[in-house]
């Protein structure tokens, strides 16, 4: 259920959106490792909606920028999504960076576990992207998906998150071809590992990282990249990949 707090935080965002001069981007995942690079990298020049979890973390980053619009919620509950995110007056870029990446073997992993990852990490950018299709159609907006080098590939140790990210890259090439004629950009921006507390796994399974990992901001960058994009073009892969292939 949306919280009062949550509804207040929208409608003083959608005040401030209706007359904002910028392009309006919703970050998910906005205080992670990538999300907060991506807030970083964009907060001079666009308006931001930045999702997370964390109040302590979502109030630091209004130091960042002065069109910065944190929403506290958790994305699990996508009945939420028509009450929040649904009644933002215009989106010009939708980028999906919230995710889970715990590591399992097949014979490892419950039902359970395979229902959480699926949920949050493909079931949940889908819904929040049918969600906000209104403003993306009125804009001929972008929408990114933040695949991984897991999206083609899989590992015996890494096989549910693997799966959920072969099902991302799926659904972001199934909604390129469902809106082509409402002139939606739709991109997998995949890297390899990043240099964030995601991948600081602590099982008993092995674990081999190139040296160096990529950097956050590298990868916001990329990401950048493809949302500015010329108007006769649209970038549909970006593999980011680290200097040492393992």
């Amino acid at each position: 259920m949306t919280t009062a707090q949550q509804l207040l935080e929208i409608t003083d965002h959608l005040k401030a959106l209706t007359v904002t001069n910028r392009q309006v981007v919703v970050v998910t995942g906005a205080t992670g490792g990538i999300g907060r690079a991506l807030v970083e990298e964009l907060a001079d020049d666009y308006a931001i909606v930045a999702q997370g979890r964390d109040a302590a973390k979502l109030a630091e980053l209004n130091r960042l920028g002065d069109e910065i619009y944190p929403v506290r919620c958790d994305l699990a509950d996508t009945s939420t999504f028509a009450e929040t995110f649904g009644l933002l007056p215009k989106v010009d870029a939708l980028l999906h960076c919230a995710a889970i990446a715990p590591r399992y073997a097949f014979d490892d992993a419950t039902a359970a576990i395979w229902s959480e990852v699926m949920h949050l990490n493909v079931t949940v950018p889908a819904e929040l992207t049918r969600t906000l299709l209104p403003q993306l159609r009125e804009s001929a907006g972008t929408v990114v998906f933040l695949g991984s080098g897991a999206s083609r590939t899989t590992s015996p140790n890494n096989v549910v998150y693997a799966a959920s990210k072969h099902a991302l890259q799926a659904l972001a090439d199934g909604i390129r071809m469902r809106t082509k004629t409402q002139r939606i950009r739709v991109a997998t921006v995949a890297p390899g590992h990043v240099d964030t507390p995601m991948i600081e796994w602590d099982d008993n399974y092995p674990l081999t990282l190139p040296a160096p990992l990529i950097e956050p901001s590298t990868v916001a960058r990329s990401i950048r990249h493809v949302i500015e994009a010329p108007e006769d073009t649209q970038i549909t892969e970006v593999w980011v990949r680290p200097r040492t292939e393992i």
